[in-house]
């Protein structure tokens, strides 16, 4: 089974929150929960607006009151949340393939200091330069506005608006063949195995969310 998609982009008012990867990193392989996406997703933002950037020696702080602003949570709850994440965060792994073609497996972050109301995080090197090593021309990325994100509640929502972002410019999506799709959503093997349940718990609520709250319209073949 595949799916391809047809995509319509309203304008918006660009915002100086970008989040910006290599497409490479874009289409990885991973298994997040929201509130990790979020702090990837902060993370880079933060990173390029302080014009700090990332590497893997240097810490790059994630203050819960920023994460709170952006991601409409009380200060304590963001704190409490950040910690939470960044505790699975820690173990969680993910997989791309270079540019050779070689499957490559890496974890998300490498060290982590918890401080009052912030936490502070070093990326892997597969991060820093799926975020970092953006030129445009020998490395294709992708980029949206963290606030079209910011309200989706699912993160299969945020995973599917990701990969279909991508594409904005061309307008139709390449044909996604099924076991690599629910892999780049971050579906685990025994869920949603039922075609039925996928469609209708996965691509289809996503896609009403992605309708209803973002700059896109999307409708699938």
């Amino acid at each position: 089974v595949v799916y391809c998609a047809v995509i319509n982009f309203r304008r918006v008012k660009m915002t100086k929150d970008i989040v910006v990867k290599t497409n490479r990193l874009n289409v990885a392989f991973q298994a997040l929960s929201l509130a990790e996406f979020h702090i990837v997703q902060l993370a880079i933002v933060d990173a390029r607006s302080t014009g700090k950037g990332l590497n893997t020696t240097v810490p790059l702080r994630l203050d819960a009151m920023r994460y709170a602003e952006v991601f409409f949570f009380k200060q304590k709850t963001a704190y409490e949340m950040l910690k939470s994440a960044e505790e699975n965060l820690f173990n969680r792994r993910f997989s791309f393939y270079d540019e050779n073609g070689k499957l490559v497996k890496s974890r998300w972050i490498q060290q982590v200091t918890y401080l009052d109301g912030a936490i502070d995080l070093v990326f892997t090197l597969a991060v820093v330069q799926g975020i970092s090593r953006i030129d445009g021309v020998k490395e294709f990325f992708t980029q949206y506005a963290l606030s079209q994100t910011a309200n989706l509640t699912s993160i299969y929502s945020c995973r599917l608006y990701e990969l279909l972002i991508q594409y904005k410019n061309i307008g139709k999506t390449p044909v996604f063949e099924l076991e690599s799709f629910r892999a780049q959503l971050g579906i685990g093997e025994n869920e949603y195995l039922r075609m039925d349940h996928f469609k209708s718990r996965v691509l289809m609520s996503g896609i009403k969310q992605i309708n209803a709250l973002t700059d896109i319209t999307v409708k699938v073949e």
